[in-house]
């Protein structure tokens, strides 16, 4: 039913959090970026993911939340930034309560659009 999607999707994420170890911030900071980031289509938002997140932040437990919710629903779930980390005239952080998860298709429909008006999403 989720397909290759889900197989990129999960295989991409993994890629990400194994980069998000304190080394690899490091690395990026310094300007040395793997091919891997610098070869995707979406390489700023990468970056820019892996540069919000502080250190302290445990995305495997937020990505094994959202692949268990997948798995209980067949619907694909991710990690969606309520501030986005790229949006026009913001810069949100990847922490917790930054983030939700939400199915993929709400998380495509949304973009980095930001509005004030979102922060009643905050609890």
């Amino acid at each position: 039913m989720l397909g290759g999607r889900l197989a990129s999707v999960e295989a991409c994420a993994v890629s990400i959090v194994e980069y998000y170890r304190p080394g690899s911030k490091a690395r990026a900071v310094r300007g040395d970026v793997p091919a891997w980031i610098t070869n995707n289509a979406r390489a700023s938002y990468i970056l820019a993911c892996v540069l919000s997140c502080p250190p302290w932040v445990d995305r495997w437990e937020l990505l094994a939340m959202a692949q268990a919710l997948t798995k209980m629903t067949g619907t694909l779930h991710v990690l969606d930034h309520i501030v986005p980390v790229n949006g026009p005239g913001v810069c949100g952080l990847t922490v917790p309560w930054n983030l939700r998860i939400v199915p993929w298709r709400v998380n495509a429909a949304k973009g980095n659009r930001w509005h004030p008006d979102q922060l009643e999403l905050f609890p």
